[in-house]
């Protein structure tokens, strides 16, 4: 199992992308302009990442819509129910 996204509301894109890179050492993945977001890789092995979203964005204005998501094999869930 490993996380696979997560999705944060931010009040400044630029700000919180110069945080969790240069402070918390996420790496950056991709900024998106049109919507205000920014895509950073969490993790060596490029399998998470984190949405950054700015507060004009459905996530950002509507924060209770942001996910967290972890990529679990069905074998391994399937056992967990039991």
């Amino acid at each position: 199992m490993h996380l696979y996204e997560a999705h944060l509301p931010v009040s400044n894109t630029e700000a919180a992308q110069r945080f969790y890179v240069e402070i918390v050492g996420l790496q950056f993945a991709h900024r998106d302009l049109t919507r205000d977001a920014v895509f950073l890789w969490a993790g060596a092995d490029r399998r998470s990442m984190l949405g950054l979203w700015g507060p004009n964005t459905a996530l950002g204005r509507e924060f209770h819509k942001c996910h967290i998501a972890f990529n679990v094999p069905l074998a391994e869930l399937l056992a967990a129910g039991e």
